[in-house]
């Protein structure tokens, strides 16, 4: 497995067992995908980009992880709320990646905005994260 695709696993493993999360109305709506008519709110895989930043003597795979949080329901205030949850979930552990150690993983940004729509508020988080092969 990649190390790409064994981080993104790690996450969405770590937010849906995350027991404040599972407590929130995201519960049971976490996705790689969103499926067709999801419910909000929810949370989806929205970009994984890697790259190579392999030193001397290091092999190094940089990782740049965005999820997109949606809701019809309180505006930015319950996003923002929500992405406090995904952000204390994901920087308070450890994340166990098959094959892979992750030497680090930190919140890059995160941005609240109203959709067009004017009735959908969205969050992106974005992440990054450094591995190594074992």
């Amino acid at each position: 497995m990649t190390a790409a695709l064994a981080l993104q696993m790690a996450v969405l493993e770590r937010l849906r067992d995350d027991p404040a999360v599972a407590a929130s109305p995201l519960a049971g709506r976490i996705h790689d995908a969103a499926p067709r008519d999801a419910a909000f709110p929810h949370l989806v895989v929205d970009e994984a980009v890697s790259r190579d930043r392999s030193g001397l003597d290091a092999p190094l795979a940089e990782h740049r992880l965005s999820l997109r949080l949606f809701s019809r329901k309180g505006g930015r205030r319950e996003v923002a709320a929500l992405a406090g949850l995904i952000e204390t979930a994901l920087e308070a552990s450890d994340l166990a990646l098959g094959g892979h150690r992750l030497v680090l993983l930190r919140r890059d940004a995160t941005e609240l905005r109203l959709r067009r729509d004017r009735l959908t508020a969205e969050a992106v988080l974005r992440f990054v994260a450094l591995t190594e092969p074992l």
